[in-house]
């Protein structure tokens, strides 16, 4: 409950859906947020998993009936953590009973389904943000912070090489169900849709490409480009192609004075490569690390910084886009994250659902992620499969 005795206590959470992400979502809130929430109950159709999830997380409820769940007066903010088709039914059905809302991305598979929610939450006013990790991951937020500060001019472009493993995913598996999952661009693209909408704000065009697999009838990759204003080029390619063990994600920012790179869907490392001065230095190495360990508490940020060339007198002075501009350095800073990346993945759950609590707490004004996030990225990903060449 939130208010007894005058006293704020910890709010009661109930989950919906009992599949991987549940689990990462109860070990994340059983490690540090017994002071912050209780969890009172989850619901599944799989029963045997339902005992199993009872018995390692002494969960007090459990409901094969998402009805059930939802009108179990203790809960107060629900979780949905089912496969993507049910995700605007059981939060709809969440928001009219005056719960508030954690959704898993995407939280609806389309435009008018999300823009029904956040008008849902809006009038009644409830809570409700979505799961986008990636938000909470401290290498995305010194990059965020790069590019607010405009140290390295302006970006250019920045493309996404993402190979993800299928070995999983059976042809039946829901993930290839268009009526299911939305496909690539909604179910896994809407993350680095965000990220960008985030670093650079909406576009102004899309164009995609959906490739069929031979002899399959169902799509495995995906590319697909972004213009966004100043003529930012941003392209995207998704291939659900590889062994687990083998994926590979890397996600490249080139600005006009320095190149970036992000690895790791769960990102893990971040390098930065830049011609710079004494300042711009200090602002990589000392600025943006003096309060880190407010990004995502729990993990922490090592640093190296490698020194390729120095410059003095008039080699200094370098000229780019008919523009000239003085450097002392060319270097190249490495950020890495001394957490195993699945620690990492808890702690970003985690951080969400505490901004979620906080928000319905009265203790900040706006979620740090808001259904219009989620409307945003998810109107992109529409828009690259209408724009889709299918081959």
């Amino acid at each position: 409950m939130l208010l007894k005795g005058g006293i704020i206590t910890p709010i009661d959470i109930g989950i919906i859906g009992a599949g991987w992400i549940c689990e990462m979502i109860l070990d994340s809130l059983q490690k540090k947020g017994k002071d912050k929430f209780n969890l009172t109950a989850v619901c599944d159709v799989n029963t045997a998993r339902l005992q199993e999830l009872k018995s390692k997380y002494a969960i007090d409820k459990i409901y094969t009936s998402a009805d059930e769940l939802i009108k179990d007066s203790k809960t107060e903010s629900i979780v949905i953590a089912t496969p993507p088709f049910l995700h605007f039914e059981m939060g709809k059905k969440a928001l009219e009973a005056g719960k508030h809302l954690f959704l898993e991305k995407p939280g609806s598979l389309t435009v008018e389904q999300m823009e029904e929610l956040a008008d849902i939450s809006s009038r009644k006013g409830l809570k409700a943000t979505i799961d986008y990790v990636m938000r909470r991951n401290p290498l995305y937020i010194i990059l965020k912070k790069i590019c607010d500060a405009k140290i390295f001019g302006f970006p250019e472009r920045a493309y996404l090489e993402n190979y993800a493993h299928d070995d999983h995913l059976l042809p039946s598996h829901w993930f290839w169900d268009y009526e299911k999952s939305g496909g690539i661009w909604v179910e896994h693209g809407v993350h680095f849709f965000d990220i960008v909408n985030w670093l650079f704000k909406m576009p102004v065009k899309v164009q995609a490409i959906n490739f069929v697999r031979n002899g399959e009838a169902l799509i495995d990759r995906v590319y697909g480009f972004s213009l966004h204003e100043g003529n930012v080029v941003i392209s995207y390619y998704h291939s659900f192609t590889k062994p687990e063990a083998f994926e590979k994600t890397s996600f490249h920012f080139i600005f006009d004075r320095a190149y970036a790179r992000v690895d790791g869907w769960i990102p893990e490392k971040l390098e930065v490569e830049a011609l710079l001065n004494k300042e711009e230095e200090e602002f990589l190495t000392e600025t943006l690390l003096r309060n880190s360990d407010d990004y995502l508490p729990g993990v922490n940020i090592d640093i190296n910084c490698n020194i390729l060339a120095e410059y003095k007198g008039d080699s200094r002075f370098f000229k780019g886009k008919g523009k000239f501009f003085t450097a002392s350095r060319r270097v190249k800073i490495e950020f890495s994250l001394k957490q195993d990346r699945w620690e990492v993945y808890k702690a970003s759950i985690f951080k969400g659902i505490e901004d979620l609590t906080e928000a319905i707490k009265d203790k900040k004004e706006s979620l740090e992620v808001t259904l219009e996030d989620a409307l945003n990225s998810l109107k992109i990903a529409r828009d690259m499969e209408k724009s889709s060449i299918k081959i």
